[in-house]
């Protein structure tokens, strides 16, 4: 078997171990992200963070920017792995919506995807950097376009351009991410609770359909 090389072509001994560190290490640079912001983190912040020195943190990456186009990768690619986990369950396209929407929310609630939430994705990052990112990205909103596209044909969701609907749904669901304060009045189990709905209600051609009226349950379900 192959030995594993390391970025400054040292010999991995225990992958394991070195898959951990990096985690910790973007896991750190992610929450320095959001208590500061991208562009004013620095590795010495992470180091700090971490309790560590830069030397540690240039053994797994190049530079900040590097660091920082790992952390996006590694966010959009679980959250790609979720929704694939979610079109196994052969869902209609209004329950597999449902469900993608409600992920989406609560991967966004973890450090590492809501730092890249509150940065977006820099102007300032190189060409390499922005295409690995670009590959991650389009392998998610290829599933995502997938469950509108089937909506829109079964006469499910109102017939609009899938490209506007997945980016309206997508923009709806980070930007609470920037605009809403943690420790503000409106607390993430609300917006996991009302946010699904109500941007289903936005793309069902018969939202009326999946609502109870009085006495009169409804007739469909947006949840399995």
């Amino acid at each position: 078997m192959a030995e594993e090389v390391g970025l400054r072509g040292y010999r991995v001994q225990d992958p394991a171990r070195t898959q951990a560190r990096r985690r910790e290490i973007m896991l750190a640079m992610a929450e320095v992200i959001i208590e500061k912001s991208y562009a004013s983190a620095t590795l010495e912040d992470v180091a700090t963070h971490m309790g560590t020195s830069r030397a540690v943190i240039y053994y797994q990456f190049r530079s900040k920017e590097d660091l920082y186009a790992e952390i996006v990768v590694e966010a959009v690619s679980r959250a790609t792995e979720r929704l694939e986990a979610i079109l196994e369950r052969g869902l209609p396209p209004e329950q597999a919506l449902y469900a993608a929407i409600e992920d989406l929310i609560e991967v966004g609630m973890e450090p590492l995807n809501r730092s890249t939430l509150l940065t977006g994705r820099p102007k300032a990052l190189s060409s390499d950097a922005r295409a690995r990112i670009k590959f991650a990205d389009r392998a998610y909103e290829r599933l995502l376009t997938g469950i509108l596209l089937d909506g829109i044909a079964s006469g499910v969701f109102t017939d609009r351009d899938p490209r506007f609907l997945r980016y309206t749904l997508m923009f709806a669901v980070n930007g609470n991410f920037i605009w809403r304060r943690p420790e503000g009045p409106l607390k993430a189990d609300y917006i996991l609770k009302e946010s699904p709905r109500m941007l289903l209600n936005s793309v069902l051609a018969h939202p009326c359909d999946y609502h109870a009226h009085g006495d009169t349950p409804a007739a469909k379900s947006l949840t399995p």
